[in-house]
């Protein structure tokens, strides 16, 4: 470090230069050397002269194309750091040797690599309801807009518990939450390669369906709520904890948005609560 920090106030913001600057004064240094000895002597030979002449200025270019090939490594390695400093993605970080250069870029890969498996961990933290494993609202919401920007429609349903008040105030949330899981663990088992589902907020989950239509997915829907009413994950007042859902099919073509589509199945899931309120 000496050595580097001695030679700063040569080309201080480029380290390439540095390098070259030094290898090409010691390269002259024998010419130097002749011509001060020729000086001194106070003659001078020019066909020793020449010809030493024209080794050095062949070898100084040899030297600094050669320096600038093996310089490539540290320009890269530095370039790939700077980006990843940025949050850039860095991909194709070529291999090394077991030189050096050679550990510096295996280093920039594995940190790159590194960079990249935290960044797919926070977008799937960022997706993801920590307490049931299902997908929030962010991320159902950027899951059924990548379909629908693929041209496809289908059926989004809601869920919504029937009492589960009643399960954190009389069994505690510990209850509560159980009863959480264990309704995301029958959706998810009733559900088909390519449906989504995710909870919304406290009780209230959803679902999406690409690709069918409301009576297709109210089956699908009521498969699952047939499934807690006859193994119920708790019960108030001697009754199964169950839900209440609405559903409402989502078009592109017709310029359906999933805020209309989930505004028509609350409306459904509520005329469905009124309905067995009276009876």
């Amino acid at each position: 470090m000496r050595f580097y920090n001695a030679t700063r106030f040569l080309f201080p913001h480029s380290y390439s230069l540095r390098v070259f600057a030094v290898c090409f004064a010691s390269v002259h240094v024998p010419i130097i050397g002749f011509g001060l000895v020729e000086v001194a002597l106070g003659e001078w030979q020019w066909s020793i002269f020449l010809p030493l002449l024209f080794a050095t200025v062949l070898g100084t270019g040899v030297g600094i194309a050669g320096l600038h090939g093996l310089m490539a490594p540290l320009r890269l390695a530095t370039r790939d750091l700077e980006r990843l400093e940025r949050g850039q993605l860095v991909q194709d970080v070529p291999e090394g040797g077991p030189d050096l250069a050679g550990k510096l870029l295996h280093a920039v890969a594995r940190a790159a690599r590194e960079t990249v498996s935290r960044m797919d961990e926070l977008r799937t933290e960022a997706g993801t309801d920590m307490l049931t494993g299902l997908l929030n609202r962010r991320g159902f919401e950027e899951t059924v807009a990548a379909v629908l920007r693929g041209g496809g429609g289908g059926t989004v349903a809601i869920l919504d518990g029937d009492r589960f008040k009643a399960v954190n105030d009389e069994l505690g949330h510990a209850e509560g939450d159980r009863v959480l899981c264990g309704l995301a663990q029958r959706m998810v088992g009733n559900m088909r390669a390519g449906d989504v589902a995710g909870r919304w907020g406290g009780d209230e989950f959803v679902m999406f369906f690409p690709g069918l239509g409301e009576t297709a997915a109210n089956e699908i829907v009521r498969r699952i709520f047939d499934n807690v009413l006859r193994d119920p994950d708790a019960r108030v007042g001697g009754e199964p904890v169950t839900f209440s859902w609405g559903v409402a099919s989502m078009e592109r073509r017709r310029g359906d948005t999933l805020e209309t589509a989930m505004k028509l199945a609350d409306e459904r899931l509520y005329e469905l609560k009124e309905t067995r309120r009276a009876a």
